[in-house]
């Protein structure tokens, strides 16, 4: 029987004192030793970065530039900046105007026909691949550098099947010297014939394959 003063048995947890239960880490923090060693792997990367990027910008015009100039004109870009509008991108020229360049024993012969023309200028009968041309061409030996002027003669004289050694600027500068600045254009096929030895005619066919075009 009892006595009415039992001592009453601890309560179970509820579920409201369940719910008031929270899970936890402990904080450990990073080590000060790697977070230093992150930071200054940071900094080198943008540091490298940085000046790597202004080495390029500074450096990378004054390199281009250099090349450009060991490498001298470009005789392409000179014949058709200052020939092509008459002589034609395949060399041709103009028919019955403009004598072509393409085959031409004037281009492939001795040099200084080719750079004396472009001196002085030319202005007179001269015959070209059998075909005669009376024409005037400008002169310019005012406008083209030494460099320029063997650049494009170097051109024309190993395009459109024509095989004839380069043109050295030093050459250019010799055949400059050679007459007066203002001497004026010559006078057609007979006077640069004179000066290059290079018949202002041919016999027989008429074409330019004659032994001034193997020299």
């Amino acid at each position: 029987m009892s006595s009415g003063h039992d001592t009453p048995e601890d309560p179970q947890p509820g579920p409201t004192r369940e719910s008031r239960f929270e899970p936890y880490e402990v904080n450990r923090p990073i080590p000060v030793a790697v977070l230093s060693v992150a930071f200054a792997l940071a900094a080198w990367g943008v540091a490298t970065l940085w000046v790597d990027q202004g080495a390029v910008e500074e450096t990378a015009p004054e390199d281009e530039a250099a090349e450009v100039a060991a490498a001298g004109p470009d005789g392409a870009a000179v014949f058709e900046a200052n020939c092509q509008t008459c002589h034609q991108a395949n060399g041709l020229g103009v028919q019955g105007a403009i004598p072509p360049l393409a085959g031409s024993r004037y281009v492939t012969g001795p040099a200084e026909a080719p750079v004396q023309i472009l001196l002085h200028g030319i202005d007179g009968p001269i015959s070209v691949r059998g075909a005669d041309y009376d024409g005037r061409m400008p002169r310019f030996g005012e406008v083209l550098t030494d460099a320029e002027i063997a650049a494009v003669v170097s051109y024309v004289r190993s395009t459109w099947g024509n095989a004839a050694p380069p043109v050295e600027a030093a050459f250019v500068a010799e055949q400059r010297a050679r007459f007066d600045a203002t001497r004026g254009p010559w006078a057609g096929g007979a006077e640069l014939g004179a000066v290059t030895g290079i018949a202002a005619r041919l016999g027989g066919g008429g074409t330019d394959t004659s032994m001034e075009s193997a020299r």
